[in-house]
């Protein structure tokens, strides 16, 4: 299971991310990992932007492995609005991860019954940022609007499951072994 959000520009700055429900290598459990890739390139005529031509250029892509405590402290964060932060050390690499909420202003019409005209208001929106950075200069950085959120804690509740599920599994086991 996947989750992608794309966020290309024609400032050619964007970023897309990955959510997925993976299983680790080294002992065979669920995880949650999260891969970003830079954009690569943006088509004025179509007003599209590319990134698979990046997926090689390790400095414009990272993956990133969590935890269940992680993945419990994401879940809490984006329940309870606050940021969280975390540092990821792999091989040479030094990463931070910050989830950070904002309020994003967003335009919405609606109908004045009794001047049965259309009118605009401003509505504040729950929303947050992701930015990751490697080694102080890879950067990667996503907004997520209200419904991103809401898919990405769901999948992340299914993870946690998961691992708690595989973890019981094994206590089976071995007491059965016993």
């Amino acid at each position: 299971m996947s989750i992608s959000i794309y966020k290309p520009n024609s400032k050619n700055t964007g970023t897309a991310f990955s959510f997925r429900y993976g299983i680790q290598y080294k002992n065979q459990e669920p995880c949650l990992f999260v891969n970003a890739i830079q954009q690569h390139g943006w088509d004025q005529n179509s007003k599209t932007g590319s990134f698979s031509p990046n997926r090689n250029d390790p400095s414009k892509n990272i993956t990133l492995k969590f935890n269940e405590f992680e993945c419990g402290s994401i879940l809490s964060a984006l329940k309870n609005r606050y940021e969280y932060n975390t540092f990821h050390t792999y091989e040479d690499n030094k990463t931070t991860i910050k989830i950070s909420p904002w309020d994003k202003s967003s335009k919405i019409s609606s109908l004045n019954p009794s001047t049965r005209k259309f009118e605009e208001k401003v509505q504040i929106l729950p929303a947050f940022g992701i930015s990751i950075t490697r080694n102080g200069s890879d950067s990667f950085k996503i907004p997520l609007e209200p419904g991103e959120i809401e898919v990405i804690s769901s999948l992340i509740h299914t993870v946690l499951s998961k691992i708690i599920e595989h973890r019981i599994k094994n206590q089976i086991s071995n007491q059965n072994n016993d």
